[in-house]
Parts: structure tokens; C-alpha cells; sequence
């Protein structure tokens, strides 16, 4: 099974929007009361930085879950746009999710990539 089936048939079981395996530009569009997710494997110490735009006010976060439980490292309500860097404190898999809870819909773009080591 390919890696981008084995995170679609993920993203499905968990209930996201959507969930990506990879890094890069992406563009998606929200509308009233909708999410979406883009989730990465990183190594205890690995970083990524990241950028998004939105043409309404959406809450960010990146989380990871263990069991039941979710853990938000990075959290900010209504944000339009933000960049940033992520350092991963253990292995894991993290997601980058965008929230819109008001009504209409809401555009955005921008990306994420690793931060090489050094």
C-alpha cells in the first residue's frame, strides 16, 4: 500500500478533513464549521517551518495524540496569517490543522517543509 493510501485510509478512521504525508505548498478552502489537517513523521528533534494565509480568521494548531488523548504543542485562535518553526520534542506524528468555525468559508495557503540539521 502506498504511503499516501495507508494516511487517506487514516485520515478516514480518525474523521479529519484530510491528511497528507507530505511537505510543500497546499491550498485548500474551508467552509462554515470545517477543518482540515496536514500531518508529518518527525524525529525527536526535528523541526519544520511554516507558513499559512487566510482570506478569514481560522484557529491553527499543530497536535500529536496519544491513546485517546491530544496534545497541542502550538495553538492560536483567529489567526489570518502566521509562520513559525516546530521542534519536535519526541518522535511522532504531528499535524498542522486549520480550523473555520464561523460561517462562509475561508481560503488558504501556504506551506510547510523541514528544517534541515545541521
Amino acid at each position: 500500500m502506498s504511503r499516501k493510501a495507508f494516511a487517506l485510509l487514516l485520515s478516514i478512521a480518525a474523521g479529519t478533513a484530510s491528511a497528507a504525508q507530505e511537505v510543500g505548498p497546499y491550498a485548500f478552502t474551508l467552509t462554515g464549521k470545517s477543518f482540515d489537517e496536514r500531518c508529518l513523521t518527525l524525529a525527536a528533534g526535528q523541526s519544520i517551518r511554516y507558513r499559512f494565509s487566510a482570506s478569514a480568521p481560522v484557529d491553527f494548531n499543530i497536535h500529536y495524540h496519544r491513546g485517546k488523548d491530544v496534545f497541542y504543542p502550538v495553538r492560536r485562535s483567529g489567526m489570518r496569517d502566521a509562520e513559525g518553526t516546530f521542534r519536535a520534542q519526541e518522535a511522532d506524528d504531528y499535524c498542522l490543522m486549520w480550523e473555520h468555525a464561523g460561517s462562509g468559508s475561508a481560503a488558504v495557503t501556504g506551506s510547510f517543509e523541514p528544517i534541515p540539521a545541521r
